[in-house]
């Protein structure tokens, strides 16, 4: 394994995103981020290994449908943050938002059909998984880290994470807002 693959795949994955949100809004408020940081993990397992199992049967044109499922769910999960007063990450609630959040994210697709080689065997596949969890936790915890230096307010975490979800959201919708409009 190449040390730029593990670099760029750090630099993908420790990027501002929906689920590094979600982990900095845990982190902020203090309650339960090992279980945040579990749903992450499993998110970005089973992305991973369905990204992997698809690699070599993908066609050209299925990546859309699944970036419009992708922006349509951090919508509603930004929209949710943004109007509720506080929402409690100790609750079964947001660790299924983290978990989605995570294997709905564009990220693991990015790091399965992009930055790991096309031409492997099983065996490195399944060393590059093994990889994708380690970063996805590592980086995942510089998140949760960085939210509980930050302060006690929750309800500005919930709404600064909620906007960024939003905002993510709509990059991923503007490929099918142009086509609209044209």
């Amino acid at each position: 394994m190449e040390t730029l693959v593990l670099l760029e795949a750090f630099v993908l994955f420790v990027a501002p995103g929906p689920t590094n949100a979600l982990l900095l809004a845990g982190g902020i408020k203090r309650h339960r981020t090992l279980m945040l940081l579990t749903a992450q993990a499993c998110g970005y397992g089973i992305a991973g290994g369905f990204w992997f199992s698809l690699h070599p049967l993908m066609p050209p044109g299925a990546i859309e449908p699944l970036k419009l499922i992708a922006a349509l769910w951090l919508a509603v999960l930004g929209v949710r943050l943004l109007m509720s007063a506080r929402i409690d990450p100790s609750g079964e609630a947001d660790g299924i938002s983290v978990f989605a959040t995570s294997a709905l994210n564009p990220k693991a697709f990015v790091y399965c059909l992009a930055i790991v080689p096309a031409d492997i065997g099983p065996r490195a596949q399944a060393i590059y998984w093994i990889v994708l969890l380690v970063i996805t936790a590592a980086t995942g915890s510089v998140w949760v880290l960085l939210g509980s230096r930050l302060g006690d307010d929750g309800r500005l975490a919930d709404r600064v994470a909620g906007a960024a979800l939003v905002a993510f959201a709509m990059l991923l919708l503007r490929p099918f807002i142009a086509s609209i409009a044209t």
